[in-house]
């Protein structure tokens, strides 16, 4: 046995050990339990330096962003996409904006991201190149990007079996492996077939270029709020979009109405059993027949594969399970003075940021947004938080805002596994 005699230290290097640690703590994350977890206590000043370093803050014209996971390891790092984009088109320059978050892994939401928006733009130019649009013309340009966008993940993957579910029961498991070139990330195939085993949703925005009309179309569980100023100066938020998820009971009461008589169709508030999210683009085995997840998806292999029990697949009887129909929205921005209310923002979160108020999408969260983003569109309020960037501010009070601790607590503490879902904010400011 080797013993290592160590000197004892000095007083000053005490002191320095001391002064390590002075600033950690231990919480239980508000959870409750025996368990503790290490955090650093951080001054006022350093909060907001952590908060945009770790939330990617940018601005891109009248659009503010953040996208937030705190959590950096590899396997936690974040599944939400934005973008934020001005096209100049005919009559003008138009501002799109979006926000996707991803569920299973990155394939789908990164494809989405990529493809959306312009799928959205060369839609909408031929549009316009044919002459004015009526709100109902950009609607449907909205809604029938997105409806095509998810129907070509599913017919791109339906290709590499023309046969269909017959054509696959005759083949081995190493010839379905053979035509998929799994786990080949490089293959166009192996890709196809991934974008069908994850999913995203799809909050996408469009402001004409007079600043004057708006347009949203939401598929899942985003969530768009316009924030608007009284004659009086009070501050007020009104959601625009439902939310697509096993929460709205008007979600779940259309998925068993149209699969009548399968009980397990919804089960503990998911989709049979397994998805929250209730229309999404992707998630493509629970739009096909279960042949394809019980003899391809189950069996692929992949980093994140999918775990596909045999329950599940079961209950795929009716199919799609999940909707490709996104809701759209046209709203007349309030502009004139004379009116009782101005319309001055836009939030678009993932339901990241709901997450961190209790889960609630309720009128005083919704008002205590658009409260934070009011007293953020004054200069000396901005000045005073250290950050223009209205995303980045109501980040700042969701994760615990003037409570130091609570704020350090969810910027610094030490676990492997994420301790908060992504969160994605967008605040668009309308001059």
């Amino acid at each position: 046995m080797n013993i290592i005699h160590l000197p004892p230290a000095s007083p000053s290097e005490g002191l320095r050990a001391l002064q390590e640690v002075k600033d950690f703590a231990t919480t239980d994350m508000g959870w409750g339990g025996p368990k503790r977890w290490t955090f650093r206590v951080l001054s006022d000043e350093q909060i907001t330096p952590e908060i945009a370093r770790l939330s990617h803050p940018h601005t891109h014209g009248p659009v503010d962003s953040v996208t937030f996971q705190p959590c950096q390891t590899f396997e936690a790092r974040s599944q939400d996409r934005r973008v934020v984009q001005s096209w100049d088109l005919p009559g003008g320059r138009w501002t799109f904006s979006g926000i996707f978050d991803g569920h299973c892994s990155h394939e789908t939401v990164d494809y989405v991201a990529d493809c959306l928006p312009p799928i959205v733009r060369d839609a909408l130019q031929q549009t316009l190149s044919r002459g004015p649009a009526n709100y109902a013309k950009i609607s449907e340009v909205l809604h029938n990007s997105i409806v095509h966008l998810d129907n070509s993940i599913t017919s791109q993957f339906l290709k590499l079996f023309p046969a269909g579910p017959h054509g696959i029961s005759q083949l081995s498991d190493s010839q379905l492996r053979a035509i998929i070139q799994e786990p080949n990330r490089n293959s166009p195939n192996y890709m196809k077939a991934l974008r069908c085993m994850r999913g995203s949703t799809a909050l996408i925005t469009l402001t004409d270029p007079r600043g004057e009309n708006l347009w949203v179309a939401n598929l899942g569980d985003c969530l768009a709020v316009l924030v608007s100023r009284r004659r009086d100066g009070s501050w007020r938020g009104r959601c625009i979009n439902e939310v697509h998820n096993g929460g709205n009971d008007k979600e779940l009461r259309r998925i068993v109405n149209e699969h009548p008589g399968e009980k397990e169709c919804v089960l503990d508030r998911r989709v049979i059993g397994y998805l929250a999210p209730t229309r999404a683009v992707g998630d493509t085995w629970m739009k096909l027949p279960g042949m394809f997840s019980r003899r391809i998806f189950k069996k692929m292999r992949s980093r994140h594969p999918l775990d596909l029990a045999d329950d599940f697949i079961d209950r795929i009887r009716t199919p799609p399970y999940i909707s490709n129909i996104p809701d759209v929205y046209h709203r007349r921005l309030r502009r004139s003075h004379g009116e009782e209310y101005l319309d001055k923002a836009l939030i678009l979160c993932s339901d990241g940021l709901t997450d961190l108020y209790d889960g609630r999408i309720a009128e005083d969260v919704i008002n205590r947004w658009a409260r934070v983003i009011g007293d953020g569109m004054t200069d000396h309020s901005r000045k005073r938080r250290g950050s223009s960037n209205l995303a980045m501010r109501l980040l700042r009070d969701a994760i615990g805002g003037d409570d130091l601790i609570k704020v350090s607590r969810n910027l610094t503490v030490e676990m492997d596994e994420r301790w908060m879902d992504d969160t994605t904010i967008l605040v668009q400011k309308f001059s």
